[in-house]
């Protein structure tokens, strides 16, 4: 385009408007090309020019109409053509800009940037194979062209393969170090797969050649946090949002780390900020999704995210926060489902088989969770959670060569605490299955002091005096003379049995055993007593002495109701579990043990199950225990506290409820498992059902740290296994021995 003569017969010269745009001079062409187009209004070259101007000052809507009109004055012009498109492109009509891109093509078969343009508005556009197509042969007619390749990474990842993104990804960089865009798109698939350092340089990197872009101080930040660096990590977001203040990225990224760390204030208003910036945020729905489950109600943190379902489908961050909350809930065929679908949408988020390998475990399929920790181990040898993930349920039988590679790991330098916690905790599952107790116990004592370390950075506290207090609340709240108060309140269905005990006590075979029964449904471990007592008292927490002040004077409609919403879930998981008729529901969260009397105001008729073991066997189990919410469990001193408030409370309703419930010893169960299990069914009201016996063959899912002792017949060899690490773990155990000592003597401890 130089000079042409328009149909009136003047002639319009534009090469110094072109001259000004490729000196970034832009108000100076603009002003040139204004002025021509008044001294020439039917020229095509003259309305080019102002349209280029346009899409080249960033007003690509403004543009089009200026590029229609000349690419219809002069229709066999690739250029005016190709121009047209791109401005399509970026003002996000994007079938226009095809159409108008292969037109051009189609004139001009080798104009490149008219095929790289295509590719990139196939590849928003969604059509993600074609886009390949077209940039792979770009890259066969210019394979030394970084940005060619990289764009070529792009399609591959759009297509979730994952391999050859990465693979052209380090091409395009190797071609051009200082090429910031494929260092920036490599550095999340590595950082998601496991290579953290790696990924960190890259990310580094990246902000050095392209400062001006947030996505680097985005993947850097969140690096950073991986490392639980969260302070570097945090300064790292705030330099991004300091570039670029309406990023919703950002904002969405910041919120997340006010999560981490357990500061739920901050949070909620960096996710509503976000949302302000961007209605669609689904990462940033989430977020607050988790802020209202961490909070204790999870049944509401889904019905936050399931209507987001409808509109993002193929969100991996939707589906990852669904398919925690489905499990936080208890819901683990739920679960299992939205970790794949996650997976499936995003392979290289290497961390996702060991959550499908966890509920896999709970469902019994031991094989297929041990095939799915391997998987991850072929996509990267340090996957750490896999790792011990197969320690944990293969113990004894882990080769040795796995062994040494986590001995090798865990003697790192800098290691976060969390990858520290699990892989101790991985290798001493392996020594405790070779008999090795004293090498076990001292694994087991760094896991938990690695895991209090991280977890701690992350907001996590403990009080032992403030839960003796909470139990003393609790005794003085709920006194012989409440239960006279509250006898006619409540519902009088007999449906919900609750099976209540420390974690570890055999709660989970008590429920398997009952709900082998054809008139039984188990739903695992539910936290409605919680839920119900937080929304009737308010409280701010679950320790929240003063807010039990309100169940003084306890609102009769309002207790009933929440009664019947109880009911009202009980019948849909009945639905759910193709169990309709199904006359009692077991709920076995073992924490309800301080929610007796809370329980028994809502439904006076339920049948309750205390499960009792030797509180050293309890202790052993729980420590060897990584859990994902339990805080007391990290410490030996808050181990026996926890373990010594909840004998108080037990006797409490012992003296002023003893009929309500039964009490089940995991020792006498072992050893007598036919006796036992009819008394269970005797007490919920129901008749013999031999299928009781045969507990291990259900395929339920469980929510449970109690994976694989559920699915065989019922074994001795744990019974009194606290024994073999009676002088490995003192400060844990002798406290406990010597309260038992106690009781047997007849004095309280």
């Amino acid at each position: 385009m130089g000079k042409h003569r328009d149909r009136a017969g003047a002639r319009s010269d534009t090469s110094h408007i072109l001259a000004a745009l490729n000196a970034g001079r832009l108000e100076l062409a603009e002003r040139e090309a204004r002025q021509l187009i008044a001294t020439a209004p039917d020229s095509p070259d003259a309305r080019y020019a102002l349209g280029l101007v346009q899409l080249v000052k960033g007003d690509a809507g403004g543009s089009i109409p200026w590029l229609e009109r000349a690419s219809h004055d002069r229709p066999g012009n690739a250029v005016y053509r190709a121009n047209l498109g791109v401005a399509c492109l970026r003002a996000g009509r994007l079938d226009d800009a095809v159409t108008h891109l292969n037109r051009a093509l189609e004139q001009d078969p080798e104009y490149r940037m008219a095929r790289y343009n295509l590719g990139c508005a196939l590849l928003d556009s969604g059509r993600a194979a074609a886009a390949r197509d077209n940039f792979r042969r770009l890259t066969e007619q210019q394979p030394e062209h970084a940005g060619y390749v990289c764009a070529l990474g792009d399609a591959h990842r759009e297509l979730r393969d994952w391999h050859m993104a990465v693979r052209c990804y380090r091409k395009a960089i190797d071609l051009d170090p200082e090429f910031g865009r494929a260092c920036v798109n490599l550095a999340p698939i590595l950082m998601y797969s496991g290579q953290v350092d790696a990924a960190l340089e890259l990310a580094r990197r990246a902000i050095e050649l392209e400062p001006s872009q947030v996505s680097g101080y985005k993947t850097l930040g969140d690096c950073l946090s991986r490392q639980e660096a969260f302070d570097d990590a945090m300064d790292a977001y705030a330099d991004g949002y300091e570039v670029d203040p309406g990023s919703a990225l950002l904002c969405t990224a910041i919120g997340d780390l006010w999560l981490e760390t357990a500061e739920h204030v901050e949070a909620s208003a960096w996710y509503r900020k976000a949302i302000g910036l961007d209605a669609g945020n689904i990462k940033a729905h989430c977020g607050l999704a988790r802020i209202v489950g961490d909070n204790g109600n999870t049944a509401q943190a889904l019905e936050l995210l399931r209507p987001l379902l409808e509109q993002a489908p193929d969100d991996a961050d939707l589906q990852l926060a669904l398919g925690d909350a489905s499990w936080d809930d208890g819901d683990a065929d739920a679960a299992l489902a939205h970790f794949r679908a996650a997976l499936a949408l995003q392979p290289e988020r290497i961390s996702l088989h060991a959550r499908i390998a966890q509920v896999l475990s709970s469902s019994g399929d031991v094989e297929q969770a041990v095939a799915e920790h391997r998987l991850a181990l072929v996509k990267n040898s340090a996957a750490v959670h896999s790792l011990s993930g197969l320690a944990v349920t293969l113990r004894g039988r882990l080769d040795d060569a796995t062994a040494a590679t986590m001995e090798r790991m865990v003697k790192q330098p800098g290691l976060p605490h969390t990858r520290s916690a699990s892989l101790h905790n991985g290798l001493a599952f392996y020594h405790d299955g070779h008999g090795n107790y004293q090498t076990a116990a001292y694994h087991m004592r760094l896991a938990n002091s690695s895991q209090w370390e991280g977890r701690s950075r992350r907001g996590w506290k403990y009080d032992p005096e403030r839960y003796a207090d909470y139990v003393t609340a609790l005794i003085r709240t709920f006194d012989r003379a409440y239960f006279e108060r509250t006898r006619s309140l409540g519902s009088p269905d007999r449906t919900p049995v609750f099976i209540i005990g420390m974690p570890r006590s055999g709660t989970t075979l008590t429920e398997q055993i009952l709900a082998r029964h054809a008139r039984v449904l188990g739903i695992g471990e539910r936290n409605f007593a919680g839920q119900a007592l937080h929304t009737f008292t308010k409280a701010r927490d679950d320790c929240d002495i003063s807010s039990l002040e309100r169940l003084q004077h306890p609102d009769p409609e309002r207790i009933r109701e929440l009664a019947d919403d109880y009911l009202g879930t009980l019948d849909e998981l009945k639905g759910r579990a193709d169990k309709p008729g199904a006359v009692r529901v077991v709920d076995k969260l073992p924490d309800n043990y301080s929610l007796l009397g809370w329980i028994l105001t809502l439904f006076p008729g339920a049948r309750i199950i205390h499960c009792r073991r030797d509180p050293r066997a309890v202790a052993l189990s729980c420590w060897m225990t990584q859990f994902a919410s339990i805080r007391w469990a990290c410490k030996e001193g808050h181990v026996v506290e926890r373990i010594r408030q909840y004998r108080r409370i037990m006797r409490h309703w012992r003296e002023v409820i003893p009929d309500r419930f039964i009490e089940l010893d995991y020792e006498t169960l072992v050893a007598n498992q036919e006796v036992e299990s009819r008394r269970l069914v005797d007490w919920i009201g129901l008749d013999w059902d031999a299928g009781c016996m045969s507990f291990y063959e259900s395929d339920r899912l469980i929510r449970t740290a109690s994976i694989t002792q559920v699915r065989e017949p019922i074994y001795t060899r744990s019974v009194e296994k606290w024994k073999a690490y009676e002088s490995w773990l003192p400060e844990l155990l002798q406290p406990l021995g010597a309260m038992v000592e106690a009781e047997q003597d007849g004095q309280l401890a």
